[in-house]
Order: structure tokens, then sequence, then C-alpha cells
């Protein structure tokens, strides 16, 4: 009886340690699998089959003691584990189902007020408020936007279920973001279609290892205008390898690593495109994926260069969960939607 009983316990212990608490299925190979308690997303492999995890341990992503158990593959019964996915494979933007119906564009005023373009990315904010760069801004008064486009995917062309809005004289927050108020307040109690109130990220959405991308207008260079939205895979780096990023706009705040993010984009920036996935500060917006698989904005791409990223050099991001961007809200009223 009593060696029954031990081998009772110890089967007992065996499925305890393959079925990890947070997961009760029964899990096969290829199984979607991570995501909770800042594991990266992956899928279920033998150990011998997974080539990320080398990458993963070494640039101290990850734990080993942290990496999900998957069970056993049956009929042998070899261990499995959770794989996280590389980054090569996330870099498609359509992946995320991404409409970005809360970005927005703006018209600026070009050869003597007699023509207009647009040419930088803001997000809906709420009801009456657009969020952007500072580099959306201008120091000259007639540089400023005049109004906003809501529900466009394409910036050049002007659908009759675009809404277009003027907006007030921005309110600035240091060198790195404008509040821009609008002069019309949208009536969310009505289906709005194409347009959509900016879902913001809670600061439990940045632990861990988040599947972060940019989002925004890509720009025609040589029409300096807006084109069709576009979506870009980032991966997130420690801020000192952004120590080398050009500044041409002094970067408040750097002391933490809670004020910016630094990211690098992924697949990196190519020349020669009429619209270009553009990373500067007027067309680039922070979102992180979920694991539900919704999306929520994070950040707005420093004003730190009026050039494009090329290559695979990193930039700056500012991180609006902080509680000084927090601050900045409520002082102007402005409501948020997570």
């Amino acid at each position: 009886m009593f060696f029954i009983s031990k081998l009772l316990f110890i089967y007992a212990l065996i499925q305890l340690i393959a079925k990890p608490s947070t997961a009760r299925k029964r899990y096969q190979e290829n199984d979607f699998c991570g995501g909770l308690h800042g594991f990266p997303t992956g899928t279920c492999q033998l150990a011998t089959k997974c080539t990320t995890l080398k990458t993963y341990y070494e640039k101290n992503w990850i734990h080993p003691l942290n990496v999900p158990s998957c069970g056993f593959k049956r009929p042998f019964g070899r261990a499995m584990l959770c794989c996280p996915k590389p980054f090569e494979n996330l870099t498609e933007g359509e992946s995320y189902n991404f409409t970005g119906t809360h970005l927005v564009t703006m018209r600026y005023y070009k050869n003597n007020r007699d023509d207009f373009a647009y040419r930088c990315t803001g997000v809906l904010l709420s009801s009456s408020h657009i969020l952007a760069s500072k580099q959306c801004d201008a120091e000259n008064d007639e540089d400023l936007p005049s109004k906003v486009k809501l529900g466009s995917q394409d910036a050049r062309v002007n659908d009759e279920s675009d809404i277009k809005i003027a907006v007030k004289q921005p309110t600035r927050y240091k060198n790195d973001l404008v509040l821009i108020e609008l002069r019309t307040i949208l009536n969310t109690t009505q289906p709005m279609g194409n347009v959509s109130i900016a879902k913001l990220c809670h600061p439990d959405d940045l632990k861990g290892h988040p599947n972060f991308f940019a989002a925004g207008y890509s720009y025609n260079t040589e029409e300096n205008e807006s084109c069709t939205k576009f979506t870009m895979q980032l991966q997130n780096l420690n801020l000192k390898e952004c120590n080398n990023v050009k500044v041409t706009r002094q970067i408040e705040d750097l002391a933490t690593d809670q004020s910016h993010f630094c990211l690098r984009p992924l697949p990196i920036y190519k020349e020669g495109e009429e619209c270009s996935k553009c990373l500067t500060a007027t067309s680039s917006v922070l979102h992180v994926q979920r694991m539900d698989g919704s999306q929520c904005v994070a950040g707005i791409a420093t004003p730190t260069s009026n050039e494009f990223i090329e290559e695979d050099s990193p930039l700056y991001f500012t991180n609006i969960l902080t509680n000084s961007v927090s601050d900045f809200f409520n002082e102007n009223n402005v409501g948020r939607t997570n």
C-alpha cells in the first residue's frame, strides 16, 4: 500500500510540473502559448526544436526558470516548452488586424495659404483632444495645423466619410508633446464608423516583453505630405542604446527609463518607396499588441530629428503613461479610454 501511495504521489507531482497553474489546457505541439507574467508569445515545441531560447537568454530577455511548460508530447511523453517567437516573424503589421481608427492626420497651409497638405500623425485622445509630437507644432503661429482629418486610411484621398474639424491653439508639454483641442466636440454617443478614441495602455501592458509596434501615416518626401497608414514592428532596447541618436531638440527627463523608450525598427527602413514608413516624430505612434488581440497606445515618437530613421538606427519614444504626462492630461481636462 505504501508503495502504491508513493507512486500516486510521484505521478501527481509530475502532472503538476507539466501543467503550469496559469494554463490548464492540454497542449499539442505548435499550439500558441506564452504572453503571461512577462513571457513573450510563442508556440509549444520540444526543447531540441526550439532555436530562439539561446538568443533570449543571451540578451537577458527571459530567465531559464521562467520558461512555461507545455506538458508532454504524446504518445512518447517527451517534455515540451513554450518556445518564444523570433522577432523576424512579427514584422507584418497585417497580423495585428490593425485599422488605426484612432489616428488622425493634420492639415497645414502651404503656398501662401492658397493650398494645404496633410503631413503629421496624431492620436484622438478624447472627444475633443488630439495628442501628437511637438514636431507637429510650430514656433510660428502661421505654421500651426488648421484642421485635423479623422477616419482616413490614405491622407491623399478625400473620402466623404472622413471627418474634418478645425482646431484651437495647441498646449505644449515640454519638448515632447502637443495637445490640440478640437473646435467641435465629437458626439461619441453615436456610432462614428471609421473613427474611434484611442485606448491608452495600462502600465501592466509594459511589463515583461510586450510586442511594440509603430503606426501612423507613411510619408512622401517629394510631395511633403502624408500617405497611407502603416505599421512596423519595434524592438525594445536599453535606453543607453539611444545615446547616439541625432538630437535637434533637447530631450527632457531622460534620467530614467520611465520617461522614454528606446526602440529599433524591424524591419529596417528602406529608401526608394513613394510612401515611406517614416519613424520620425511627424508620423510615428507607439502601440502595444495585447494578448487578447487588442492594441493600445503607449507613446509618441520624440522630436529628436526631422530625418527618417534609416538602417537599424534606434529612436526615442515619449512614454505617455507616466505620472507627469497624466498630470498634464488632468490639467487640460482630458478624459482617456483604457
